[in-house]
């Protein structure tokens, strides 16, 4: 599990903000000794990383960022994926330890695949943003 100020910050506080609480969300659903405990923490994680994307496909929008669609496409698919695994124990189905392993392989593929190799691309355009606010505050 990555620690704070890792290798996913991009350079945009909010967003490095929303990447830092959906990791301690997960933290805390890892630490969860309950299934029930684990879906409220579960309800959270979705919760977080719905208006996390929101808010990312924004900025990218207001930066014109070339990948919008595909990167929307991506996301999407996390959604799907994350909904379709949170959503099994609040069906009543399987096991605290099972949830919390399912939580934890989508989480992992997430940080390596999507925050390094996909959110990284954003950070020229979040170095591009601050430079800009920085001149309009002279």
């Amino acid at each position: 599990m990555p620690s704070k100020g890792s290798s996913y910050l991009i350079g945009h506080p909010e967003l490095d903000a929303d990447h830092d609480a959906m990791i301690s969300i997960w933290r805390e659903l890892e630490a969860s000794r309950t299934m029930e405990t684990a879906k409220m923490v579960a309800v959270r994680l979705m919760n977080e990383t719905s208006a996390h994307f929101a808010r990312e496909e924004e900025f990218m929008a207001q930066c014109r960022f070339p990948e919008l669609g595909r990167h929307r496409a991506l996301h999407s698919e996390m959604i799907s994926s994350l909904r379709r695994v949170l959503l099994s124990p609040l069906m009543g189905s399987g096991k605290h330890e099972d949830f919390v392993l399912a939580v934890r392989s989508l989480m992992e593929k997430w940080i390596s695949v999507h925050l390094v190799a996909e959110d990284s691309k954003l950070a020229p355009y979040a170095r591009s943003q601050s430079g800009r606010m920085a001149l309009a505050r002279r």
